[in-house]
């Protein structure tokens, strides 16, 4: 039988999944806090891509989700593209916010305000 390594076959991952512990939960806590691929690489800032990060966050079965009991909301899932995600990334850090808390509280605002008009009809 041919030993071959992993990495010289055809297909191989395009990830390494002997990263550091220290670095799995950043990842994890960044997903979780609603990051993107593009967003997390560009904190890490130790050469993982975007594709690695997305590939790694699948493989090991991150999922973004509330857990705390004592508030009564909900997730809203929201199909965006990367893109725009990175773009309320950037924001929400310049502002000093988290990228979730950025965009509920854009919500929130045009919610409480009736911007709805001056938002979508711009």
């Amino acid at each position: 039988m041919n030993a071959t390594p992993a990495l010289d076959r055809v297909g191989a991952p395009l990830f390494s999944d002997r990263w550091p512990n220290a670095k799995v939960a950043r990842i994890a806590a960044m997903v979780a806090k609603g990051y993107s691929g593009t967003a997390i690489a560009a904190e890490l800032q130790d050469g993982t891509t975007p594709n690695q990060v997305s590939s790694m966050v699948g493989h090991w079965g991150i999922a973004a989700k509330c857990s705390d009991p004592r508030f009564t909301y909900a997730d809203v899932p929201v199909p965006l593209a990367a893109k725009f995600r990175t773009t309320l990334a950037a924001e929400a850090t310049r502002r000093g916010m988290e990228l979730p808390e950025l965009v509920a509280k854009m919500a929130e605002t045009i919610c409480r305000d009736g911007l709805f008009g001056a938002v979508l009809d711009a």
